[in-house]
């Protein structure tokens, strides 16, 4: 049960044990293997569906089934029809002659019959033969032996069902916390836990959130075994059930698992599927749960007419959940914060240790040996014995003055100068539309701290350029409220055209815009319906008029949810505005280079970086047509001479011509997104046509890079369905799919098919939680004979994870800002929430405190670096390390970013999109859950 700690060094620990034969015992489950003839046949029921529906995205209800089975078995089942191994997992057996008349009461319910018209001795072919697929039971262990030098490639039942003995086991056994207190874990049926007995509570009462534990098994890249991820979260409860996704209810009877129910119905009207309630009324089976949720809902709905009619605040009551815990579809406001924290983790940790035993097999992570480039934001360097002078000088006189001052978040001017002159420009000028005088003062605050100006007697006049540095980057202040402000019924180009001569680029001068927003609220329109307010936003009308104009922009919020935003102290969304108003620009400076340095390893600063990132937009309510596939990429060029800045590129599904990423963005924001072709009308299709796109775009980037060698970086989330070489199982396979396998690929990996001109290596990134190992804490151990570990909390490293065989794969570890930044109260890292101070009001300002349920518990995160290819293992290290760097030095604000610049940069091309949904790009994460407190939020 040990980590592998023997040599120096430091060492990684994380939540993820590897799923041996032993850790699940003698476990089995019961399983239906579909055959495709029956596979087909739910192809058929499905075509019924959306013949019936008109829609062409509807699916066959199998949740239905789902939910009836779950109530018949008592909570373990997961059934998919679907996909190249359709089957149905359960924990205990199902009856067959049940089975067949649960499936019949779903084909006949979901095709519109009537309950109690549907014979249930006359079953459709499709619930025959389910029920008539033999039915085994499995000992999970037989899946889990591995071969050497093999990646497992387990059926996905087994995938499906392995945690739900394993969540059993860890609920048997108490939570300890550190102060001896003890928290019942209950399992829920999503294979997880669930601490429903011991809910967390805001101070004011009545509001709860409850933690829930993942227990996941996935496979790592070049790892023998499935590995079992373990992870907590906050999950908010909801005081309404009508504006929630999904429930957790209380069966009634010992041993059965919580059970997680998806409501149906839109925001407003959520329930229980009626279908559900009428099969098992049909079958006399005991689903008192179900009726209480949908006894709620009907309740839920009555307090919401009479609001309406009445014109009253919609309000529920604020009590104790008791058997049904509503959770919220989307993160808006609540009284409890987000996240576990580290200590949580570290108890989850031990407590897995405690309960699996001597069969936890830990995975070894090691320090990769990498240095971090240093940030223009990071504090000075001075020698220990400066360090103490300073401290004993402020002892002395009593001085508030921090020992150590902090660099500028902004790049010096004359790298922004190089830049510019590297794309062929002579100055840079950046116009400033706003329509409110605080936003413009802000913008005006922000230029002075950039460029070292005194904003003593410093002001703008309209038109009249203000020099930021030696007349080579410049501002000037053009007042725009028409082309600015929320509204309808407006010709915003036409708003511009007095100022769309003074904006385009021409002699020499490289311009951007930067623009003041706000989101349209509902008091200053209140003739419009709350679902129409989006489309009153100036921000996506007036993006697209100035990329018309080849003005790249970027936008600053000038009012918010408390009213406008006046400057004072650090103003970080202005600061990050400008920044990421120089990536729109392209301009790559002295940040780059300084990321990219080589020092004697594999020359990763002489090659070209290449991000290609691939995103499906589904469409929003009430839009017809087939989802689209947008994709964008760019290329960090180096420079032909040492001194010179780095290029960026551009390319777009739009756009299919690599140019200056400024253009290229340009490009991509004046049009509309692609429509899907006609002619791909199946799912491989649609995927394989987006794969020969990049093809084509990594061809073409090979004449403009002309001799230099280049690397592809995508994320495995959204690329591995465009390319089977991505997903672990197909790991080293040297071949794309034959004509005989529909469902793989056209192609193994992006470029594969250049042949010489293919890219030097692939790198893979994966930054999903659900997949990529959870980080809890780093062991030092020391050269020197018998000194003891040193244990550390956190770690921002790079630590390569002991594969078994092929390639190595590293973690890239991650500390929030909020969490580590100054000032920061690293909440979680001592204690968890359900040891959480609480608020203390006092007069005397120094006894005062914040209550810490309110605020959000951190942790770190983890990203999943795997070079594809490269010449050798020292290449392939260097890549990883290349890669690491350039998530720790980014282009858009002061700290580490989740994806590397080159994959950054072509995904925010998308992000910043006018037909990007702006309430997705803008939202931030874990900001609340307000839903119940008015449908216009819904």
């Amino acid at each position: 049960m040990n980590d592998q700690i023997f040599e120096p060094g430091k060492y990684l620990h994380t939540l993820a044990y590897r799923c041996t034969p032993g850790l699940v015992g003698d476990t089995t489950v019961h399983v239906r293997r579909l055959d495709t003839e029956t596979a087909k046949l739910w192809s058929t029921f499905t075509a019924q569906c959306r013949k019936r529906f008109g829609k062409e995205e509807a699916q066959a209800p199998y949740t239905i089934a789902t939910t009836v089975l779950q109530v018949i078995t008592g909570g373990y089942v997961f059934f998919e029809p679907k996909g190249a191994s359709p089957f149905l997992v359960s924990r205990r057996s199902i009856d067959s002659d049940l089975l067949r008349k649960a499936l019949a009461l779903t084909h006949g319910l979901a095709l519109g019959e009537q309950v109690e018209m549907i014979d249930l001795r006359q079953p459709p072919e499709l619930a025959r033969r389910i029920a008539q697929t033999p039915e085994r039971e499995i000992a999970l262990h037989e899946h889990l032996e591995g071969a050497a030098g093999v990646q497992p490639d387990a059926p996905n039942w087994l995938y499906r069902s392995v945690s739900w003995g394993l969540a059993e086991r860890l609920a048997a056994v108490p939570f300890q916390l550190s102060n001896g207190r003890e928290i019942t874990l209950r399992p829920d049926t999503t294979g997880g836990l669930v601490a429903l007995d011991d809910a967390w509570e805001n101070e004011g009462g009545g509001r709860y959130a409850v933690c829930r534990t993942a227990v996941r098994l996935k496979t790592l890249p070049n790892v023998q075994h499935p590995v079992l991820l373990l992870d907590s979260r906050v999950s908010r409860i909801s005081s309404s059930l009508i504006f929630s996704s999904t429930a957790l209810a209380v069966q009634p009877g010992e041993g059965r698992p919580v059970l997680e129910v998806k409501l149906n119905g839109r925001g407003g009207a959520k329930t229980i599927p009626r279908q559900a309630l009428e099969a098992l009324g049909r079958l006399e089976m005991d689903y008192s749960i179900l009726q209480s949720i949908k006894k709620r809902s009907e309740h839920e709905q009555k307090l919401r007419e009479r609001a309406r009619a009445f014109k009253e605040k919609l309000q529920f009551p604020r009590v104790h959940p008791g058997q049904i815990w509503p959770i919220p579809a989307k993160n808006y406001k609540h009284p409890i914060g987000t996240g576990v924290g580290m200590h949580h983790l570290r108890l989850l940790r031990a407590h897995a240790d405690a309960v699996f035993g001597e069969e936890t097999q830990r995975l070894p992570l090691r320090q990769s040996a990498m240095t971090l480039p240093r940030r223009p934001t990071a504090l000075e360097t001075v020698t220990a014995q400066e360090l103490k002078r300073r401290k004993e000088e402020r002892e002395r006189t009593g001085s508030k003055e921090p020992l150590r001052s902090r660099g500028s978040l902004f790049p010096s001017a004359e790298s922004l100068c190089i830049s510019v002159d590297e794309a062929g420009f002579k100055k840079l000028r950046i116009a400033c539309l706003w329509y409110r005088d605080e936003t413009r003062q802000r913008m005006l605050q922000t230029f002075c701290r950039a460029f070292g100006l005194d904003p003593v007697g410093l002001d703008t006049q309209e038109g009249v350029e203000v020099d930021l540095y030696q007349g080579r980057i410049t501002a000037v202040f053009y007042y725009a409220p028409d082309f600015l402000r929320p509204g309808r019924g407006r010709d915003r180009a036409e708003a511009l055209e007095t100022l769309a001569a003074s904006l385009r680029p021409r002699d020499g001068i490289l311009v951007g815009s930067w623009c003041e927003t706000e989101l349209p609220h509902a008091d200053d329109f209140p003739s419009i319906d709350a679902r129409d307010l989006d489309d009153l936003d100036a921000k996506p009308q007036t993006k697209a008029v100035l990329a018309r104009l080849d003005v790249p922009s970027q936008y600053l919020m000038g009012r918010g949810k408390d009213g406008v935003i006046e400057s004072g102290g650090e103003d970080h969304p202005a600061q990050m505005a400008l920044l990421d108003l120089y990536r729109s620009l392209g301009v790559t400076d002295e940040r780059i280079s300084n990321a990219l340095q080589s020092k004697g390893g594999y020359p990763v600063d002489r090659i070209a970086h290449v991000g290609v990132h691939v995103r499906q937009q589904n469409r929003r309510f009430g839009e017809k047509g087939e989802p689209k596939i947008v994709i964008t990429a760019t290329a960090l060029v180096p420079p032909h001479a040492s001194e010179g800045a780095w290029s960026l590129l551009g390319w777009s599904s739009t756009a299919p011509v690599w140019r200056p990423y400024r253009s290229a963005q340009n490009a991509f924001h004046a049009h509309p997104y692609p429509e899907p072709s006609a002619e791909m009308t199946s799912y491989r299709q649609k995927w394989d046509g987006a794969a020969d796109m990049v093809e084509r775009a990594l061809g073409d980037l090979v004449d403009e890079l002309d001799g230099v060698a280049y690397t592809v970086t995508v994320d495995a989330q959204s690329a591995r369905r465009m390319w089977d070489g991505l997903q672990n199982v197909r790991l080293g396979e040297q071949h794309a799919k034959t004509g005989t396998d529909s469902n793989r690929s056209r192609y193994q990996l992006p470029g594969e098919r250049l042949g010489g001109d293919a890219p030097l290596a692939v790198i893979r990134l994966n930054t999903e939680d659900e997949e990529v190992p959870q980080p809890v804490s780093v062991t030092h151990m020391g050269k020197k004979e018998g000194a003891e570990p040193v244990e550390r909390d956190t770690s921002t490293l790079l630590f390569e994870v002991a594969t078994d065989f092929g390639t190595p794969v590293w973690l890239l570890c991650n500390v929030p800002r909020a969490f580590d930044g100054s000032g920061a109260g690293r909440l979680g890292s001592k204690r968890t929430r359900w040891e959480a101070e609480k608020s203390v009001q006092s007069e005397d300002r120094s006894e005062r405190r914040k209550g810490e349920m309110p605020q959000n518990f951190y942790a770190m995160t983890a990203t999943e670096i795997l070079p594809i290819g490269g010449p050798s293992d020292a290449a392939r290290e260097a890549l990883a390390a290349m890669t690491a760097r350039l998530c720790h030095q980014t282009l858009f604000w002061s700290d580490r970013a989740r994806y590397p610049v080159p994959l950054h940069a072509a995904r925010q091309m998308d992000l910043d999109h006018p037909q990007y949904w702006r309430e997705a790009a803008d939202a931030e994460p874990g900001s609340g859950d307000d839903a119940e407190e008015g449908e216009a939020t819904e």
